[in-house]
């Protein structure tokens, strides 16, 4: 199909991994194949693309993908711009539309919340000075978020001065407003008063004279916010919230102006003013505007928190030693810097000097500080309590744990759910719908009644109270509330549509080592005729072995403060174990085959062993000369908590699996001990995944949960991935949610945040949608009938109120309560002490 140059689109851009002609032309094919494509050029000298396609068939982000999926990366970027000045859901819309036309534009989210709009791009064929161009020539005015401007810094301090301003501007709208409504209703309510206004009116209609100045100073000062606004929205084609308030108090103004100005025109019984209503529906929405940015300061205090953690300067040493206090802004690796007692310490890095105790409870939540000494780690924002540290910087500024921590819950937070791709659709007709259903009203009154007053405050009243704010607000402050709160209790959301996913999931895989258990060997049961002389003389001999078991061994010893002896002519038998002198005799210790090539007789020990053995336990037998002195079993111990949250999992509805590398046999001695009945053993790490998409093929939605380091495949193959994380441990790029403090109950606070928040979320929706769908038509006059009829005044505060209400009760997730595993004795701890058939 031939198309002219104004209908062809054309994309420039950059590949990167191009490496010889084979790659260029492989791109171009891959690219000319694509529908709507007329011609695609690759060059391999500038590592680029041209493509020229019909708009109507193909856009930029499927053109990324085509190169993406031939195994080359499209070279992309990403930005967030800070856009002043949307008021509701169809600003959102507006702002989203003119970016995602631009043909350099892959991708763009705005969130009305945070004031913010995501945007991924092509660089070569647009800049970023572009890009906020394109939002201020749509109305809102933008600029790019920089570097060290954040929830605590220049844009809190830029909302915190917009928020000033008007407050002052509903101060002067308020004053003036009571005013004009004392001027225009005195009279009716005092006698006395009308007569003291008829008697100091200098000429007639002085007073309706000195309303219209009045309301002229209410809607051309303070109610500038929406006429502006409102009228470039109108020279757009997408009226929003601003042209719906302009137009209405506008239409009431203007009509009680022409009033005053031409009484001739208008039947005698239509010649009233409405400065009143006009002045008042001004101050009522900037008041609940108002009250709605100080709520919606409120949603965002999570990210304040976490960006106060951060320090603002720090004490660096030069080559000769000395200190110099300097921002952090100006630290590099490789640097170290001086950390004195009770300072936060201002970078990820290692300790070079000195020693001290650092409460770490922002990333671990533990309440006791860590000890930390020479080549231990640190993390930044965590706190100094005593000593005087030296720390080599190994990541600064955005590399930080911290600054990744508010990255991942800044980018949940400005994500979109797809349960909001319902309100967009709305939101996009709402607008124009609620103009006609102005225009209806307003007709059907005329018709009725003859009175262009009473058909005019009914169309009023319909466009004051149909604001879409609500609508805009219902999913974007719940995930900012929900996701900021989750972080708090150590629960990440990479993006917002994890939120909704996890909320829908019914089955919860766990890996097994390392996550229902503690992954490493330890101690769980011991027997024979002296159990503890065989522990104390076996750690004695393993003081001397590298071997996982044996380190075991040393520290269950450590454990119960043994005063170890020292082993003489230790010698390890592979295969067998090991053996040396302790306390002048032979000590044996190692497996059954030992025991028995050294003719050492087992006894009752082999029957009770052979059971720990059959329930996956690893049993190491301890001889002293040829005598069988006792036996210990050593297994992976399962974590504590581990019983109690499959159980709370369950309680909540969902099915729990588990899948191991372990043989069945240990695998289903863990299984029975937690009360999982569906196990997955024997799978190697890659064919996790594969077990996953079986439980997906069976209609489950699943929710993998991994230790984060060979779990890889299967997180990403999940519904959502769920990687518990050690600390500084975090940045798990496959996972969907990184429980920061590698807690397992996190899970459940997880699934219970997710839940709670889209439960939010639906509330929200229904009450913005209710709202409307209610006030309106009573706004239009279809209860006038029974006697209820909407003023323009009282619209106005509705209005408002519907706004404050979706963020009030958004603001409800704080209460959000991190899950705590209740530990009954016997029941959890001591599961893995028990013998296989107990």
């Amino acid at each position: 199909m031939f198309m002219d140059e104004k209908t062809r689109g054309q994309l420039e851009i950059g590949i990167d991994g191009m490496t010889c002609a084979s790659c260029s032309a492989r791109v171009e094919r891959a690219l000319g194949k694509l529908p709507g494509v007329t011609s695609a050029s690759v060059n391999l000298a500038t590592e680029r693309a041209e493509v020229f396609f019909d708009p109507q068939q193909l856009n930029a982000a499927r053109i990324a993908g085509a190169i993406r999926e031939t195994g080359y990366t499209p070279v992309t970027d990403e930005i967030d711009l800070v856009v002043e000045g949307m008021t509701c859901a169809s600003c959102v819309g507006r702002v989203e539309r003119a970016l995602r036309k631009q043909s350099g534009v892959l991708e763009a989210v705005v969130n009305l919340a945070t004031e913010r709009a995501h945007v991924r791009y092509i660089p070569a064929m647009i800049s970023t000075e572009e890009l906020a161009s394109i939002v201020s020539a749509a109305g809102y005015a933008a600029h790019p978020v920089q570097e060290d401007e954040g929830q605590d810094g220049n844009e809190t301090d830029q909302r915190r001065a917009s928020l000033r301003a008007m407050g002052r501007d509903v101060i002067v709208a308020a004053v003036l407003a009571m005013a004009i409504l004392v001027l225009s209703m005195g009279a009716s309510f005092f006698p006395a008063f009308d007569r003291a206004l008829m008697v100091t009116s200098p000429f007639a209609h002085f007073w309706e004279w000195v309303q219209f100045v009045l309301a002229s100073i209410v809607l051309f000062g303070p109610g500038r916010r929406f006429f502006r606004p409102g009228l470039i929205a109108y020279r757009h084609l997408s009226p929003d919230m601003n042209s719906l308030v302009a137009t209405g108090t506008g239409a009431a103004w203007a009509y009680s102006a022409l009033v005053l100005v031409a009484p001739a025109w208008f039947p005698l019984d239509a010649r009233h003013v409405y400065f009143d209503s006009a002045a008042v529906v001004i101050a009522a929405v900037l008041a609940g505007k108002y009250l709605e940015g100080l709520a919606k300061g409120r949603t965002s205090s999570a990210i304040r928190k976490l960006a106060g953690l951060q320090a603002k300067t720090a004490h660096r040493l030069d080559t000769n030693g000395i200190e110099h206090e300097v921002p952090i802004s100006r630290l590099r690796t490789g640097e170290r810097i001086v950390v004195r007692p009770g300072e936060r310490i201002p970078v990820d890095g290692r300790v070079v000097e000195r020693r001290a105790h650092v409460d770490e409870a922002m990333l671990t939540g533990e309440p006791l500080p860590s000890v930390k000494t020479m080549d231990d780690n640190v993390v930044g924002g965590t706190i100094c309590q005593d000593g005087r540290l030296v720390v080599e910087a190994t990541s600064v500024g955005h590399d930080t744990v911290l600054a990744h921590i508010i990255h991942l819950v800044e980018s949940a937070q400005t994500g979109k759910l797809p349960i909001q791709g319902l309100t967009d659709r709305a939101v996009r007709v709402f607008t124009p719908v609620v103009l006609a259903i102005a225009l209806a009203t307003f007709g059907v009154w005329i018709v009725l009644t003859g009175n262009v007053s009473i058909a005019l405050v009914a169309a009023v009243a319909v466009l004051v109270v149909a604001c879409p704010c609500a609508m805009g607000l219902a999913t974007p402050a719940a995930i900012m509330v929900g996701t900021g709160r989750a972080a708090e209790l150590g629960v990440l959301f990479r993006k917002g549509e994890a939120l909704e996913t996890l909320s829908h999931v019914d089955t919860l895989l766990f890996d097994k080592t390392g996550t229902l258990t503690e992954g490493r060997p330890a101690l769980v049961d011991q027997g024979g005729s002296d159990p503890a002389k065989a522990l104390r003389l076996a750690a004695a001999l393993e003081l001397a072995s590298e071997h996982p078991l044996g380190r075991a061994i040393v520290t269950a010893a450590d454990e119960r403060d043994m005063h170890l002896p020292t082993g003489k002519n230790f010698r390890s038998i592979a295969g067998y174990g090991i053996e040396g002198e302790v306390e002048g005799r032979m000590v044996r210790v190692g497996a059954r085959r030992f025991m028995e090539r050294e003719n050492v007789l087992l006894g009752d020990s082999a029957e009770t062993a052979a059971q720990r053995e059959n329930g996956g336990r690893t049993v190491v037998f301890v001889a002293i000369d040829a005598t069988l002195i006792g036996w210990l079993a050593i297994a992976d111990r399962i974590k504590p908590e581990a019983y109690a949250v499959v159980q709370a999992l369950r309680a909540r509805g969902l099915q729990v699996a588990m899948v191991t590398g372990d043989g069945r046999a240990t695998a289903q001695s863990v299984a029975r001990q937690l009360h999982i009945e569906q196990v997955h053993a024997e799978v190697l790490p890659q064919d996790k995944a594969k077990v996953v998409s079986q439980l997906q093929e069976q209609g489950r939605r699943v929710a993998f949960v991994g230790d984060g380091i060979n779990d890889a495949p299967a997180l990403a193959q999940a519904h959502v991935g769920i990687a518990l994380a050690s600390g500084t441990d975090i940045a798990i790029e496959a996972a969907d949610v990184t429980l920061t403090r590698g807690q397992l109950g996190e899970v459940v606070t997880a699934l219970t945040a997710a839940r709670r928040t889209l439960s939010n979320i639906r509330g929200n929706l229904f009450w913005a949608f209710f709202y409307n769908i209610l006030l309106i038509p009573v706004a239009a006059g279809v209860a006038v009938p029974i006697g209820i009829h909407l003023n323009p005044m009282v619209a106005g505060v509705a209005m408002g109120l519907s706004s404050i209400f979706v963020l009030s009760n958004s603001l409800r997730l704080k209460r959000l309560k991190a899950y705590v595993p209740t530990v009954t004795p016997g029941a959890v701890q001591n599961t893995a002490l028990k013998p296989a058939h107990s």
